[in-house]
């Protein structure tokens, strides 16, 4: 009988193909089973956008909050979940029980970063600080030691924000890449956001035997470029989240402005559908139709309650 593989080891097992790993975001189950159906291989639960869906900055916000609403993602997919874990929720103590928690949780790897703890609101408008370099250094031994003592199936990446901070530079970012790499993390995650960060971050660092990972955003380099750079991970930590509040706010305009909620009714259509598709009702339907719709089991497709105004125009 065969054994399903941990998350970890199906994580493990992309990097190892060597393929270029796209990595959307995903702030709840639905988000991560959509993804999941449209043939990504795995999606991550971040930061930013876990803060966003709570209404919880995420300077402010508690390691149970984060694990909490990876969790969820990681119960509702068969992909590999990543998410961040912040600068590891404190000191060494209290990173070996971050680490635990997060393989309890069933997350496939974890990013710990080098930003100062208690976690700065300034970050996110871009004034961003590192800890001393022996500090990171220490979070990641930390990290690294409980996975050996709890023998914990995760992986562990090493982020560094030193390359943006004001207290910071590319050189320095190149240092702790190194650093890294040296104590044996699974991946590293330098921020490097745009195309010349990524030039800078690579003229000090230029190993090819190590796992990148980098973020982009909208309208960012093409995946072709940042795989030219060396990164074999790329994840999009807001996409989601920014596009689905979008369209909501879009939605909702119209109907303040026209008092109609105007939507495309094909589109409005095959989105149901792939929500109901996605969250088993059909499995429920053909379910019943053995058992308690039985007297109807000779009905067929969906009666999709909603619709009634689908062809009102046309009866006018």
């Amino acid at each position: 009988m065969l054994t399903e593989q941990s998350p970890a080891a199906k994580l493990k097992s992309l990097i190892k193909s060597g393929e270029t790993i796209i990595i959307p975001g995903a702030h709840d189950p639905l988000m991560g089973r959509i993804l999941e159906r449209m043939g990504f291989k795995c999606c991550q639960c971040a930061g930013w956008m876990t803060g966003a869906h709570l209404v919880t900055p995420e300077p402010v916000m508690t390691m149970t909050e984060q694990i909490e609403a990876a969790r969820k993602v990681a119960d509702h997919v068969n992909i590999p979940v990543i998410s961040d874990a912040g600068t590891g929720y404190g000191e060494p103590v209290h990173i070996m029980r971050t680490v635990k928690e997060f393989h309890k949780a069933g997350i496939a790897r974890i990013n710990i970063e080098d930003q100062f703890f208690p976690k700065r609101a300034s970050y996110h408008r871009g004034l961003e600080h590192v800890v001393g370099f022996d500090e990171f250094m220490r979070r990641i031994e930390f990290a690294l030691k409980s996975r050996e003592k709890n023998g914990a199936d995760i992986l562990i990446s090493g982020r560094t924000d030193a390359g943006n901070a004001v207290n910071g530079s590319w050189k320095e970012a190149g240092r702790r890449a190194r650093a890294l790499k040296e104590m044996g993390v699974d991946s590293i995650q330098p921020m490097t956001r745009t195309k010349d960060s990524m030039e800078r971050f690579r003229q000090e660092f230029p190993d090819t035997d190590a796992t990148l990972s980098t973020t982009t955003y909208f309208n960012g380099l093409p995946i072709e470029e940042i795989e030219a750079y060396g990164f074999q991970m790329i994840s999009y930590p807001l996409a989601t989240i920014l596009a689905s509040v979008a369209g909501v706010i879009d939605l909702w305009k119209g109907v303040q402005e026209t008092g109609v909620a105007s939507f495309d009714m094909e589109k409005a259509k095959e989105v149901r559908e792939e929500i109901e598709d996605a969250i088993g009702l059909p499995d429920m339907w053909e379910i019943e139709r053995q058992t308690v719709e039985y007297d109807n089991k000779h009905l067929e497709g969906r009666q999709v309650a909603g619709y009634e105004s689908y062809n009102q125009m046309a009866k006018k």
